[in-house]
C-alpha cells in the first residue's frame, strides 16, 4: 500500500509540489521493505530446499500408488476374510455400542433361517432372539469383558431361528475400540453354529451316566457277593477247634476289607478313585468289632487327609492294613493295657505314598526276621507290598512301626 501511494504522490507532485509528503511516504516504504528483507533472511535456506514442481509431481504419483496398493491390499484382506467365513460357515457381527447399531453378516442371518437384510441391524434384534435362561450369564460375561479386554469373551447360548426352534450358537468377540475414558465403543466377533457339537456332548453325557450307573451296580453286586462269602465263612466258624475259628475269622476280615472297597466306590461319585480316609475308618471299626473280646481298651486313630487311590492300589493297601492291624490287635498288647494303633497315609516330597501303621505295644519279637517270614499274615503283607511296587521297613522301638513306601498309581 505504501509503495502504491508513492506512485500516486509522484503523479500528484507534477501539479502540486508536496515534496515533503512524497518524501515521507517513500521513507516509510523503504523502512517496510528493509524490515521485510531482514525477516526473509532466515527463511531463505529453507526456501531453497523446497522441492520443485517435478519433484512434487513425482511425490504425488508415489503417494497415489501407495494409496492404490493399500486399497488393493485391504480389498484382498476383506475378500480373504469373507472366503474364510464362508468356508467355516461362521457369521460376523460388528456392534457400535454407542449407537446400538449392529451389522449382521449374511451368514449370521442365514444361519438362523433369515434372508439377507431381513433382520434389523440393532442390538434389540439380538436381545429378542437369545434364550431367556441364557441371557443373565451372557450379560455377566459381557460386562466382565467390557471392564477388562484381557478377560476373553466367549459364550455358548441358545438363539431362536426363524422357524421358532432353538439353535446352539458359539459367540466369540473382542472390544476393538475404546474412548479416552476407557469405555468400550465398538465390538466385533463371530457367530458359530454348534448344535451338532452340543448334541454329541449330550449323547456322551447320557452314555457316561448310563455307564456310571452300570459300574455302581457292578460294585454293589461284587460287594454283596463278598458279603455272601463272609456269611458262608461265618457258618464255618461253628466249630469247636479254636484254630479253625481263628483262620475263618481272619479270612472273613480279608474278604470284608475287599468288600469295603467296592462299597465305598458304589457310594462315591468318582468311580475311578476311592476316598482312603472313609475306607480306613470303616476298616478299623470292623476290625475292632471283630476282635472286641480282646481289644476292649484299644483305640485306633486314622490320619489320611485327602488321599484318593484307584481300586488296583486301594485293595492291596486295605489288605495290608487288615493284616498288620489284626496282628497288632491280637499280639501287640498286654492284658488290660491301654493300647493305641495309629494308621497314617500321606504323600512325600518326592510324590511317593507313605503308609505307616504303628502301635505302642510290646514290640515285634527280635526273633522275627522280615526278610525270612514264616507266618501267613506277614508273607501276605510282603507279597502285597511287591504287588504295588513298594518297599517295607520296620521300626521296633517303642512298640512296632511298619512303613510302606509305594508310588502313586495314576
Amino acid at each position: 500500500m505504501a509503495c502504491g501511494f508513492t506512485h500516486i504522490l509522484a503523479i500528484w507532485t507534477l501539479w502540486h509540489p508536496n515534496y515533503w509528503t512524497s518524501g515521507t511516504v517513500k521513507a516509510l516504504t523503504a523502512v517496510i521493505s528493509l524490515s521485510t528483507a531482514a525477516t526473509m533472511i532466515p527463511v531463505i535456506p529453507e526456501a531453497l530446499t523446497l522441492p520443485g514442481r517435478g519433484e512434487l509431481e513425482k511425490a504425488k504419483a508415489d503417494l497415489e500408488q501407495r494409496v492404490l496398493e493399500r486399497t488393493q491390499s485391504l480389498q484382498l484382506s476383506e475378500e480373504r476374510l469373507q472366503m474364510a467365513l464362508a468356508g467355516s460357515g461362521d457369521g460376523l457381527w460388528d456392534w457400535n455400542i454407542l449407537t446400538k447399531e449392529v451389522y449382521f453378516s449374511p451368514q449370521w442371518q442365514q444361519m438362523l433361517g433369515y434372508e439377507i437384510n431381513e433382520l434389523p441391524g440393532h442390538i434389540s434384534t439380538w436381545e429378542s432372539l437369545i434364550h431367556p435362561d441364557d441371557k443373565p450369564s451372557h450379560m455377566e460375561a459381557l460386562a466382565l469383558h467390557f471392564q477388562n479386554s484381557q478377560v476373553p469373551y466367549g459364550f455358548d447360548y441358545r438363539i431362536k431361528t426363524k422357524s421358532g426352534e432353538w439353535k446352539w450358537i458359539g459367540n466369540y468377540g473382542q472390544v476393538v475400540t475404546r474412548n479416552k475414558k476407557g469405555d468400550a465403543v465398538r465390538m466385533s466377533g463371530t457367530h458359530k453354529d454348534i448344535s451338532d457339537r452340543k448334541q454329541r456332548e449330550q449323547e456322551l453325557a447320557e452314555s457316561l451316566s448310563e455307564k456310571n450307573v452300570m459300574l455302581q451296580e457292578i460294585h454293589h453286586r461284587v460287594k454283596n457277593n463278598l458279603q455272601v462269602i463272609c456269611s458262608l465263612l461265618n457258618l464255618q466258624t461253628q466249630s469247636s477247634d479254636p484254630h479253625i475259628i481263628e483262620i475263618m475269622k481272619e479270612s472273613q476280615n480279608r474278604v470284608r476289607s475287599m468288600a469295603l472297597v467296592h462299597e465305598n466306590l458304589y457310594k462315591s461319585e468318582n468311580l475311578s478313585k476311592i476316598d482312603l480316609e472313609n475306607y480306613v475308618q470303616d476298616l478299623s471299626k470292623n476290625l475292632l468289632r471283630s476282635y472286641h473280646s480282646i481289644t476292649t481298651s484299644t483305640k485306633i486313630s486314622v490320619a489320611v487327609p485327602n488321599i484318593y487311590l484307584n481300586i488296583d492300589t486301594a485293595v492291596p493297601c486295605g489288605l495290608i492294613i487288615n493284616e498288620l492291624v489284626s496282628n497288632a490287635l491280637k499280639y501287640a498288647f498286654l492284658p488290660q493295657q491301654q493300647g493305641e494303633i495309629k494308621i497314617s497315609i500321606f504323600k512325600s516330597d518326592d510324590q511317593d505314598m507313605i503308609l505307616n501303621i504303628a502301635d505302642n505295644g510290646i514290640g515285634l519279637p527280635s526273633a522275627i526276621n522280615i526278610e525270612q517270614i514264616n507266618t501267613m499274615g506277614l508273607r501276605m503283607v510282603m507279597a502285597l507290598v511287591q504287588q504295588i511296587s513298594g518297599s517295607l521297613s520296620v521300626n521296633r522301638e517303642a512298640g512296632s512301626s511298619f512303613t510302606i513306601r509305594f508310588p502313586e498309581q495314576v
